[in-house]
């Protein structure tokens, strides 16, 4: 099965050739990401087959490593591996990474950079087609990192517009924050374990000091946290869609935003070692839907709808890991990337065909874009957990996991959170495919993004009914929703789309909603202002540290530099001092000593006359002198 390797390596390889090359070159031979990723896929589907059935998560069916250093004399290995968990997520991130870059071929045809986004592309699911297949925590952290840079490069992807510049920088930063505690927690756990491996660290954890779990879970779970986009760490994530759309489907859909819940499920034995990183995860996860569903009823950027969503989602996965279930979380995860890739696809053709992202500004477009209203339709019904959708099984399946562990409070937080989601849904849709028309220039997108998104629908209509399989895949006991768990899930998808209806489904939706908007009063002023996260970190946070950087620069202009330049200043001033005294006294000396050697030699040049005669009065005036000074000594 050697094969698997291969898997991450193709689309490793397209960014590699693809690279390097001009920006025209690069253009024309983007169909070269496209074959790797198919090839990534079809071994994907043949390793998801070799799997199959799985109920052997303790031990994975292909594994292999390498060494690559030692450590206090301990090896260091690096090494991949296959079992059910990374199988199903091979599957996952393939078929929404190859739906992705087929709808881009007609979304970014115009686009005069498109081979350097299909690059970026390729390297972001190379790096996350890595992480699901590493064997340990240090080999996974530099994939999360990887992906952190591609995120960067395809947010950031027209950085000729200040929006998505700083929103880039706003992710990179963000996600920095959280992998400062996955670093931690990796130190921490080699310092408990000995090793990075999953066997060694998950079978030792059990065994470690006291408090060393806890400490080493806390700080992965903050690393998911930024990843993921849970509270308080997930203001990067709406700014993020400011990105290329299809880009956003899976960034946010299946790779970049589930690779926080697969850490913590890969990690899950630490905390339940911990217990209380347990109860911290299943808090976060609580607030984290709550907050993201809020935030989600009051946008009005069709994306950024989507993007508080996914928060709002990502959030129900973390309860699910909180009360200590892999599969509920796991489904969970599969389910939300197939139906939100498909709504960030759909919300790139509503966006092309109305030529706005905001949804006041948008209507009547059921008559025009049927196929993209059907599979539309599909997806958000998923999204708001409606019967036979796939968001109904595996949201059921978190709220059963809830009341077997007898969490009742965040049961109650959960189904009000669902009854959010179909409320704001239900908003989406009806401002969006129903009332009057905005604009009488609609039309049906290019088949190169319909076809993704009716796989897409059909994957998101089938799926669900296939959770009690998937959790026999993953090694647990499979069970079917009983009544008391999906008829008050289904009561709250019902009333959160009535109320959607209500509120946006009639035909005047500025007079049906503006009572609604000023009975809330200060409540939905603190909605749209998105509870002040934003306002906050740039007080406490944003500001100081501006103002602490100005005061350093200061300091290091007038006192550092100063300090420099006056040193600069008075070795000049020496030197030139210097070079004065040596112009004059010294050169002055040498050349005095020049002049007068040349001027003697001058005088003496005029004795050399060539007369023997001259010659031999020199001789004897000389002898004549000798003599007298012998008398005058002698006397």
């Amino acid at each position: 099965m050697g094969y698997v390797a291969v898997i991450p390596l193709l689309p490793a390889l397209a960014f590699a050739i693809l690279a390097p090359l001009s920006g025209e070159l690069r253009n024309r031979l983007r169909g070269v990401a496209v074959a790797g990723m198919a090839g990534s896929l079809v071994l994907s589907v043949i390793a998801f087959f070799q799997t199959w059935p799985g109920g052997h998560a303790e031990h994975p069916v292909w594994h292999v490593t390498f060494p690559l250093a030692e450590i206090s004399g301990k090896p260091l290995e690096m090494g991949l591996m296959l079992d059910p968990i990374s199988a199903a997520m091979l599957l996952v991130i393939t078929i929404v990474g190859m739906c992705v870059q087929i709808y881009s071929l007609g979304y970014m045809h115009r686009d005069g950079r498109v081979g350097w986004y299909y690059a970026a592309l390729s390297l972001f699911t190379a790096a996350m087609l890595l992480l699901v297949l590493a064997d340990n925590f240090l080999l996974l952290y530099m994939a999360w990192e990887v992906m952190g840079l591609c995120s960067y490069l395809l947010i950031g992807f027209w950085h000729e517009q200040e929006a998505p510049r700083k929103a880039s920088q706003k992710a990179f930063l963000t996600t920095r924050v959280g992998d400062v505690g996955f670093a931690i927690g990796l130190f921490a756990m080699y310092n408990a374990a000995g090793t990075f491996s999953f066997e060694g660290v998950l079978g030792s954890a059990a065994s470690w000091a006291p408090g060393a779990a806890t400490l080493v879970a806390l700080m992965l779970l903050f690393g998911a946290m930024g990843k993921s986009a849970q509270v308080p760490l997930h203001v990067w994530l709406p700014d993020a869609m400011a990105g290329p759309t299809p880009a956003s489907a899976l960034i946010h859909a299946a790779t970049m935003v589930a690779a926080g819940v697969y850490l913590v499920a890969r990690a899950l034995p630490i905390f339940e070692v911990s217990g209380v990183a347990l109860t911290v995860t299943l808090w976060v996860g609580a607030i984290t839907a709550m907050v993201g569903g809020l935030l989600a009823a009051v946008q009005h950027d069709i994306k950024k709808v989507l993007a508080y969503s996914t928060i709002s989602q990502l959030g129900y996965m973390f309860i699910a890991l909180g009360a200590g279930s892999v599969v509920a979380a796991m489904f969970h995860l599969v389910t939300h990337a197939f139906f939100k890739s498909l709504l960030f696809l759909g919300a790139g053709v509503i966006i092309h065909a109305s030529h706005t992202q905001d949804m006041r500004e948008m209507g009547g477009l059921a008559k025009h874009l049927k196929i993209t209203t059907i599979t539309f339709t599909a997806g958000s019904l998923a999204l708001a957990g409606v019967f036979p959708f796939s968001g109904f099984w595996s949201k059921d399946e978190i709220l059963a996991v809830l009341l077997h562990e007898q969490q009742y409070g965040v049961f109650v937080i959960a189904l009000i959170a669902a009854f959010i989601t179909a409320f704001y849904v239900a908003r989406l849709w009806f401002r969006v495919f129903m009332g009057p028309e905005q604009s009488d220039e609609l039309h049906e997108a290019h088949t190169s993004m319909l076809a993704p998104m009716v796989l897409l629908a059909s994957i998101t209509t089938v799926i669900g009914i296939g959770g009690y399989w998937f959790a026999e895949f993953l090694g647990h006991h499979g069970a079917w929703p009983e009544p008391k768990i999906y008829l008050p899930s289904l009561v709250a998808a019902g009333a959160g789309l009535a109320l959607g209806w209500w509120a946006y489904g009639r035909m005047n939706v500025v007079l049906n909603t503006r009572p609604l908007k000023h009975r809330a009063g200060y409540a939905y002023d603190m909605l749209s202002m998105k509870l002040y996260f934003d306002l906050t970190y740039d007080t406490f946070v944003i500001k100081p540290y501006m103002r602490l950087a100005l005061a350093f620069a200061i300091f290091d202009f007038k006192r550092i530099d100063g300090v420099v330049n006056g040193v600069a200043r008075s070795w000049r001033t020496l030197s030139d001092r210097g070079w004065k005294f040596d112009r004059t006294v010294i050169d002055g000396a040498v050349n005095a000593s020049a002049s007068g050697a040349r001027a003697l030699g001058s005088r003496l040049r005029r004795i050399q006359v060539g007369r023997v005669q001259a010659y031999q009065r020199y001789v004897v005036g000389a002898v004549v002198l000798l003599m007298l000074w012998t008398v005058v000594k002698g006397a």
